[in-house]
């Protein structure tokens, strides 16, 4: 009975810490952030590199992203160490043979040295989430992108956004980015 007053206890302790401390609504000056998402599928029209576009700001703090125009690019706004998370959900429309997407990031035109990862995608019943992360030093002015290339483009090969009746859109895509340092 004593632990598990303890463990109570240390419970509400924990609640209580969290929902003193700051929040995104409250984030203390020079906190730099941004996580961006698209509600639309993007399939690209032949094997060469795509940027991949991004529609919405879901948060966004000391970087800077349209969601009208270049909603591929995100510019840094000050010097620092950061991570970028690229989250896509890979799938197809038709085929039943393996098929693959490759995603990456990209900064200032240039692909980041080993940021690359692949996925199979078998048939269009599969979908699935791949990751690229990294941690950079970017400078202010710098350009991320995130890229994606396929190698059937005839098979509605890509990253697809997916409106479930009653739930929330599935994104093609969830790019986070932090400054740490």
């Amino acid at each position: 009975m004593m632990q598990r007053l303890l463990v109570v206890a240390l419970a509400a302790v924990g609640v209580m810490f969290f929902l003193s401390g700051p929040s995104l609504a409250a984030a203390p000056p020079g906190l730099v952030y941004g996580q961006l998402s698209s509600t639309v599928s993007q399939q690209p029209k032949n094997t060469s590199p795509v940027v991949v576009e991004m529609n919405s700001n879901d948060a966004l703090g000391g970087l800077t992203h349209s969601d009208k125009e270049k909603t591929g690019d995100v510019v840094v706004n000050e010097d620092g160490v950061y991570l970028m998370i690229a989250a896509c959900q890979m799938g197809k429309e038709t085929g039943e043979s393996d098929e693959y997407v490759d995603l990456w990031l990209r900064q200032n035109n240039k692909d980041i040295d080993n940021s690359n990862c692949r996925q199979a995608i078998k048939d269009q019943k599969f979908t699935t989430v791949l990751v690229s992360q990294g941690i950079s030093e970017l400078k202010k002015g710098d350009v991320i992108n995130v890229c994606i290339a396929v190698s059937s483009p005839d098979k509605g090969l890509g990253i697809i956004a997916t409106k479930p009746q009653g739930e929330p859109v599935i994104p093609s895509i969830i790019f986070s980015m932090y400054k740490i340092k």
